[in-house]
């Protein structure tokens, strides 16, 4: 018996959940052309289209971070306070990464993670960095910034002072 292939509404969900599957236990999106895998769903989820890297690298993650800003927009209401919050560590790879959260109505979001690896690490990069961020909380999120806070690593402590 032949599977019935998903509809269009249905294979966007099943590709949306599929991205989030993959960020939230940290596969690699090249997973999802490995044969194994391709053999599980073909026989356990049929009708499904197992989508490639390339499409859940671009448009499918795309439509994800559209669909989250719209959520968090429609979540808090315009005009309220956030605090930014930044912090930059070295992962496994030893690639430099910078990350902000924003802290609005008691609750934490994570607004981006910056791969800084090619640049020098100063004061001027922080504030550079800690500016988009502004302008995407205020701009963007439509909220208002009443606060930065971040630790006591040099660069860190003059991109603030700047």
């Amino acid at each position: 018996m032949k599977a019935v292939p998903f509809g269009p509404s249905k294979q966007e969900a099943f590709s949306q959940q599929l991205l989030r599957a993959c960020i939230s236990a940290g596969w690699s999106f090249n997973s999802l052309s490995d044969p194994e895998v391709l053999k599980l769903f073909h026989d356990y989820i049929p009708g499904a289209t197992i989508p490639t890297r390339q499409a859940v690298s671009g448009k499918i993650l795309r439509a994800e971070v559209t669909r989250v800003e719209a959520e968090i927009q429609h979540t808090f209401s315009k005009g309220a306070y956030s605090v930014l919050s930044g912090d930059g560590w070295r992962d496994l790879s030893k690639t430099h990464q910078i990350a902000f959260t924003h802290t609005v109505e008691r609750q934490t979001h994570v607004l981006h993670v910056h791969d800084t690896s090619a640049k020098r690490k100063t004061g001027q990069l922080v504030f550079e960095l800690m500016e988009e961020e502004y302008k995407y909380i205020t701009d963007v999120l439509h909220l208002k910034m009443i606060g930065i806070c971040g630790d006591a690593g040099g660069d860190e402590k003059r991109g603030r002072l700047l």
